[in-house]
């Protein structure tokens, strides 16, 4: 059995590296064959993308870690979908290990469940979260669960998270990253 830890990233302007030393045990715990650190660029100020900064946080901890970035996620359920891609495709995935925030877990199971199905466990790690993020939690998850059922859903709500994160070009954003 192929197991593949898909870790969420999260907000680069909330507490990152705390959340990243709180994942830590789960992977000891659950020794995957590969981490894929999934978290695309979220923030119009950084120029790291989740899953850079989650990678530099953990580097020290587990230098051994077979790690893989998956950078274009700006949603929970890209999370899940193109960290699935890369763990099928790369290591052909039989098991998922789905590290989320608590916060997120509810949402991350329905999706697992969706798009993984007996495929993966959830095992989420604690993390503050702002206010906004828990009263927008239960819509988010009815929303991305439906984006999971019918893909075509899936464009307008990553334009809509990118939109909400200040990211209204992102193409312009890569393409003066890639000039610099």
């Amino acid at each position: 059995m192929t197991t593949v830890a898909l870790v969420c990233g999260y907000d680069l302007h909330s507490d990152l590296d705390g959340y990243v030393k709180r994942v830590i045990p789960v992977l000891d715990e659950t020794q995957p064959h590969a981490i894929v650190f999934s978290g695309g660029f979220t923030s119009p100020v950084h120029n790291d993308s989740e899953a850079q900064a989650m990678t530099r946080i953990l580097s020290p901890h587990v230098p051994n870690a077979l790690v893989v970035l998956e950078e274009r996620a700006m949603t929970t359920l890209d999370n899940i979908v193109y960290g699935r891609t890369i763990g099928d495709s790369l290591f052909h995935a039989t098991h998922y290990v789905v590290v989320c925030d608590r916060v997120h877990a509810a949402k991350v199971r329905v999706l697992c469940s969706i798009l993984l199905r007996s495929r993966a466990t959830v095992r989420p790690v604690g993390r503050k979260v702002p206010i906004p993020v828990l009263a927008f939690e239960p819509v988010s998850l009815m929303i991305e669960a439906a984006a999971a059922i019918v893909p075509f859903l899936r464009r307008p709500l990553r334009y809509g998270a990118m939109r909400l994160k200040g990211l209204s070009e992102p193409w312009r954003r890569s393409a003066r990253r890639a000039a610099a």
